[in-house]
Formats: structure tokens, sequence, C-alpha cells
């Protein structure tokens, strides 16, 4: 799968319930999936719990956690989602474990392929 680089940052895209939606490709990131709470709505996500999760910034944060299957290379796949009040989809390294993933910045080039 070919990425993009949007103001800088690796952009890929994934499906949820046929629906297309671009993630930022967050290498920090430890788990699998974050969508804002609107997106969630609109997905009619089943939520499956709480979890506790530190952002980027260093607070701790307590959310809501969803049930998705999302369109993985062409395979139907379930992921766990974090829920967020900000207005953005990361997705993170959990999900992309078995990927191998180019990242060039300087070039613009971005490809993530399955590897197992």
């Amino acid at each position: 799968m070919k990425g993009k680089f949007n103001f800088g940052d690796p952009i890929v895209e994934f499906s949820i319930q046929n629906k297309p939606i671009e993630f930022l490709l967050d290498t920090g990131f430890n788990g699998q999936i974050v969508l804002s709470k609107g997106l969630i709505g609109e997905l009619k996500l089943k939520q499956i719990g709480f979890s506790d999760y530190t952002t980027a910034s260093g607070e701790n944060k307590l959310t809501k956690v969803y049930l998705a299957v999302i369109d993985f290379f062409g395979n139907q796949k379930e992921c766990i989602v974090l829920s967020t009040d900000g207005d953005f989809s990361l997705v993170g390294m959990e999900l992309l474990h078995g990927c191998k993933i180019v990242l060039e910045r300087h070039r613009e080039f971005l490809e993530v392929t399955k590897t197992s």
C-alpha cells in the first residue's frame, strides 16, 4: 500500500465498514487505532470497555474502547479502537505488526507492505 505525506505527516488509508479513512501513521503509538468520537458515532462502533493510555504529551487519560473491522490488505481484521476528543485518526504499531514500513520523508515516499 502506498501512503502519502500531508504537510510533512505520513498518511495511510484503511477502510472501516467500506468508509475510507485517512490515518496518521504514528510510530510512537503502541496501539492499533485512534478515532474521533464523532467518527466512532458515525460508524456506530460497539463499545467493549475502557482503557488508560498515555498521550504524546505525557498525560494519562481514560477513554472508551471500541471494536471495528477494517479492510487490512484485502482481508477483514478486527481492531481495537481508542476514542479521542480530537479531530484526528491514528494508526499505530500494534496494527502494523508484521508489516514492513518504508518511510522516506525527504522524498515523500511511504509504503506499507504485509510481510506475515
